[in-house]
């Protein structure tokens, strides 16, 4: 067998280009299939990625209006839920009761948006009431001083929480800004709070193109109680859940959309919602998976194109041959051995080409991965079932040529020209 490949080395070594444009469609197709799984993993790590950012195993609660019997909506018709319609402090802390798998319960109010001036310098800022899980649910990471706390929501304190981008824009460095008095610009009002603590600010993936620093808005955290001053509304149109680890997140979501269901079955203008983005980040990813695999599979039709260019360039091998076969069946090489030395020349064309496509394969993988802006993942099976294939190709184009050189009468051949 030593023999029988080094003898298939020796002869792609001889017809370098013959060889080469054989290997070409396997080489296509081998590297085209690598390229399309791995770009196909790069962006379903990517939409993990953008699906992580708003929390996988959050579970979001509102109200929206409800449908009528056709289940449609009137879009002409623009209302605003009632305090009543909304979701109360007493319902929520009802909720944790009756659910103890909630871990945590995140608020946010928006309360506006507007500019923080210190003379000259400037920062756009978004205030948003939030009470202390919403840090945590929302994975905002302090850099300096505190977060809001349960004592400032009770005490409804004109207290906030600023981005580092917000405190080097006006103090120049986030030590100077913790303690300082910051007064914010909006259109109805100037609002005045105590800054506590700096948070980092990150860029989504969602954002898309990032703005420059001067126009860039960042959000001010502040007591949701204290954003809750300057509204008509108590309660609240939506909230968030995270359930406790080991939770399974689909059920606990039915149950809670069950309970909330009876809470509002009596409202005639709106209704409850729960959902969570696990069951969509499955059936994205499972559409993905199916979408790589099919263009995988196009792309592997230049395999079976590949496998009928060695087959054919064997075809001429044997023919180039013949005198070299009889003269080995005249010195007792027997069938097998004839078949196998084509059958290892075929697969030795078709792994070399594989070889070739894998490497141009990962290439191109890594950079379409870039490209996504995710990191290229390939498993190791994929490579190993790419170079198999590939081996497959060639015993399974390389047989018939090699059993019609297996099967020459050795006289015919002596005397073939």
């Amino acid at each position: 067998m030593i023999e029988n490949l080094l003898l298939s080395l020796e002869s792609l070594r001889a017809n370098k280009m013959r060889s080469f444009l054989t290997m070409l469609g396997i080489i296509i197709g081998i590297s085209s299939v690598i390229a399309v799984i791995a770009v196909g993993n790069a962006m379903t790590a990517s939409v993990n990625n953008q699906f992580a950012e708003f929390g996988i195993n959050n579970v979001s609660l509102g109200i929206q209006m409800r449908a009528d019997e056709s289940g449609s909506f009137d879009m002409a018709v623009t209302k605003t839920p009632k305090d009543s319609d909304r979701i109360s402090s007493e319902q929520m802390e009802t909720m944790r009761q009756r659910f103890p798998e909630i871990d945590k319960l995140s608020l946010s109010e928006d309360a506006g948006r507007g500019k923080a001036k210190i003379g000259r310098k400037y920062s756009n800022v978004s205030i948003s009431g939030v009470n202390p899980d919403y840090a945590k649910v929302n994975k905002v990471k302090m850099v300096l001083g505190r977060y809001i706390s349960d004592a400032d929501v009770r005490s409804a304190r004109s207290v906030i929480v600023v981005s580092d981008r917000t405190a080097e824009a006006l103090y120049g460095s986030n030590a100077s800004a913790i303690g300082q008095n910051i007064s914010i610009y909006t259109d109805k009002a100037i609002k005045q709070f105590a800054i506590v603590g700096i948070y980092k600010y990150t860029q989504s993936a969602m954002m898309g193109a990032a703005v420059s620093d001067r126009d860039l808005e960042t959000s001010g955290y502040v007591p949701v109680t204290s954003a809750k001053k300057d509204s008509p509304y108590k309660n609240y149109t939506s909230l968030t859940v995270v359930p406790k680890p080991g939770t399974e997140l689909n059920d606990f979501t039915n149950r809670i959309s069950a309970y909330l269901n009876q809470l509002y079955e009596r409202n005639k203008d709106w209704e409850a919602y729960a959902y969570n983005m696990k069951s969509e980040l499955e059936s994205t990813n499972s559409m993905m998976k199916t979408l790589s695999m099919a263009i995988a599979a196009i792309a592997g039709i230049a395999l079976i194109v590949g496998g009928i260019g060695v087959m054919n360039i064997m075809l001429v091998s044997v023919t180039e041959r013949t005198h070299e076969i009889g003269v080995r069946k005249a010195l007792g090489a027997k069938d097998a051995h004839i078949r196998l030395q084509f059958v290892a020349e075929a697969v030795a064309l078709s792994a070399t080409g594989g070889v070739i496509g894998i490497v141009l394969g990962v290439a191109l993988g890594m950079v379409g991965a870039n490209i996504v802006g995710a990191p290229f993942e390939l498993s190791i099976y994929v490579v190993l079932g790419t170079v198999l294939f590939s081996m497959f190709i060639g015993v399974f184009f390389g047989y018939y040529p090699a059993n019609k050189a297996a099967r020459l009468n050795p006289i015919d051949a002596l005397r073939y020209e």
